[in-house]
């Protein structure tokens, strides 16, 4: 097959995205072409690495995948409006770089959100001749509304009739969560023949990484850690955290750590610079490569959505590789996919949003053994390994479209 990919946000970016270079490497491997139309890099500090600044329209290849890049107007994480105007703009430049691409296609993919996506794939496959496939990671505008980032509106409404329109008439959709399936087959009318789960799973590295000294670097040696990872973002209940924190200042040898960027940050800061806190440390954004060592380092490792009805569906693609890490995982939820799946790798220690007795007592009953913190991480590692290995996924993912 020969297969436009079309993706906002690609490697070198940070998170979820590092699926889809994943998945397309694999594709490569196995005898098919992939080509990839995307945005220069900027997520999610808004700064555009040195060789592709200045730049309207940027071909490479990276591991045998053709990548095509666009301009955009570079947005950070934390400029939520400058990013809406980003959109906009990869949705002008994609369509106008489009024509130096010289290719026939049999498949555009495109992988959302971003929202704009669905609609330069839909335009492209009419233009192509191709088969129009849909991926969702995470559903947009809904996950936005319930979290609070955007307000329900005519836009709204006029944007979910929209993208639901666009779901209908691809020719196939693969969802990244059980929860997103089950969403598109009841309230779009999909049938179910032509949806499938393909979940995110974790790559190699986060089984085999080692300590690589980052305690010696940040000054944990002694310290009992509690990390998150992942963008710093209003779908995350973060603030419960800080108070946890707050709670237990007084444990000299607990600190927590929050590695990545987003629009929480300096509210968060602020709550930790308020409450005079000397146990919360931020290290922002992180190469890419570096992020098994982190996880690998810690004691415990966290997640927290809020409590909204979406969330029921969510299954945050780093709890993969949290599992992978072989680390015990505090997850903030009070029921749904990820919970079901962390009971069934091993235990769910979660907590419902918001309940920060609880979460303190989780911390210090593994801090001190009275839960077995390492006998549940090794449990977490074995499920991952049998169950979510990424080239498993990638499998599945490339059958599927052999089918499509």
């Amino acid at each position: 097959m020969n297969i436009l990919l079309i993706a906002q946000h690609f490697p070198p970016e940070r998170g979820a995205v590092r699926r889809l270079f994943e998945f397309a490497r694999h594709f490569v491997r196995n005898g098919h072409k992939v080509s990839v139309l995307t945005a220069v890099p900027n997520y999610p500090d808004g700064v555009v690495p040195d060789k592709y600044r200045g730049r309207f329209f940027f071909r490479e290849e990276i591991d045998g995948v053709q990548i095509y890049r666009s301009w955009v107007l570079p947005a950070s994480n934390r400029n939520p409006g400058r990013r809406m105007i980003g959109f906009v703009t990869f949705l002008l430049t994609s369509l106008i770089n489009q024509f130096r691409i010289h290719e026939k296609f049999d498949i555009v993919l495109a992988s959302a959100p971003p929202v704009n996506t669905p609609v330069i794939g839909w335009i492209l496959s009419k233009l192509r001749g191709a088969r129009f496939i849909i991926e969702i990671r995470d559903l947009q505008p809904e996950s936005s509304e319930d979290f609070g980032n955007l307000k329900t509106s005519v836009f709204t409404r006029l944007l979910k009739r929209t993208l639901h329109a666009l779901y209908r008439r691809a020719d196939r959709i693969v969802a990244a969560t059980d929860g997103i399936a089950e969403y598109v087959k009841e309230h779009v009318g999909i049938d179910p023949s032509h949806i499938t789960t393909i979940k995110s799973g974790y790559s190699e590295e986060f089984t085999t990484a080692g300590h690589n000294g980052v305690r010696q670097k940040f000054g944990w040696e002694d310290k009992f850690v509690v990390l998150y990872s992942g963008t710093l973002g209003w779908a995350h209940s973060l603030e419960t955290v800080i108070e946890a924190a707050r709670r237990l200042n007084d444990e000299p040898d607990l600190q927590f750590v929050f590695v990545g960027e987003g629009e929480k940050r300096s509210m968060l800061e602020g709550m930790v610079r308020d409450y005079g806190l000397r146990n919360v440390a931020f290290t922002g954004s992180q190469p890419l490569e570096s992020i098994p060592y982190f996880l690998k380092t810690s004691d415990v490792l966290i997640e927290s959505l809020k409590d909204v009805p979406i969330t029921k569906g969510t299954f945050p693609a780093k709890l993969f590789e949290y599992m992978a890490s072989g680390r015990p995982i505090l997850f903030g939820a009070r029921d749904g996919e990820a919970v079901r799946e962390l009971e069934a790798a091993g235990g769910a220690l979660n907590f419902h949003t918001g309940d920060v007795d609880t979460l303190c007592d989780l911390i210090l009953k593994l801090k001190k053994r009275r839960i077995d913190g390492e006998a549940i991480g090794r449990k977490y590692q074995k499920h991952a390994t049998t169950f979510h290995p990424r080239e498993r996924w990638a499998r599945e993912y490339l059958d599927f479209l052999l089918k499509s």
